[in-house]
């Protein structure tokens, strides 16, 4: 008996369903009460947002994050500035509708009290599962094409079946952020054509022939 090990791999890809827009809501200054009042106010309105998308059905989900503060303090220099105090916060929205999310990105870079980070895209846990299931079987699929191969050069002239004995899990990758196509509309509003998302199933076969 003649025992074959092979890597067995598939990549599947589908245009992404999700953007997940976080962003950074910030106040800073040298009085401690009107930033941490200011603070307030601006998370207030941004997590009323975030819940009115979710409402809307235009996001999935969204994350409401603490508020966090620090100061830099006065050195021992009379002529330093007096401390700065800040506080901030992350608020994640995750839209399901490109449309408001373009102009949601939009809206809120151009507000000079609010960051905006780089959209991460995302499938459904629904479509990833289901897009690594079929990589997993197809993957399965490749190993016994690379174990025929093997047979034949082996035993040329001889037809003969692999038996597969093993399947190890080698690897799984679950989809990266993608790389989106961004547009300028004519209306000044920036319009998102989702990316792909790639994810892959790779494994370990071994045979006996």
């Amino acid at each position: 008996m003649t025992t074959i090990t092979v890597e067995g791999s598939h990549r599947i890809s589908q245009a992404a369903e999700r953007g997940i827009l976080a962003l950074d809501v910030a106040a800073h200054g040298p009085d401690r009460d009107e930033v941490v009042t200011r603070h307030r106010m601006l998370h207030e309105e941004v997590a009323g947002i975030a819940r009115d998308r979710r409402r809307s059905n235009v996001a999935a989900a969204f994350e409401i994050g603490s508020p966090w503060a620090w100061t830099d303090p006065t050195g021992p220099d009379p002529q330093r500035p007096a401390p700065v105090h800040h506080v901030t916060s992350t608020i994640t929205i995750t839209y399901t509708d490109l449309a408001a999310l373009a102009a949601g990105v939009s809206a809120f870079a151009a507000r000079a009290d609010l960051g905006v980070q780089p959209v991460h895209w995302a499938l459904s846990d629904e479509s990833r599962e289901g897009l690594l299931d079929a990589a997993r079987g197809l993957a399965v699929q490749d190993a016994v094409r690379r174990a025929r191969s093997y047979a034949a050069a082996i035993l040329p002239g001889v037809v003969a079946e692999p038996t597969l004995l093993s399947v190890t899990e080698r690897q799984v990758h679950g989809g990266g952020p993608g790389v989106p196509m961004l547009a300028r509309a004519d209306s000044g509003v920036a319009q998102f054509s989702a990316p792909e998302i790639e994810v892959e199933a790779a494994i370990v076969a071994t045979f006996e022939l």
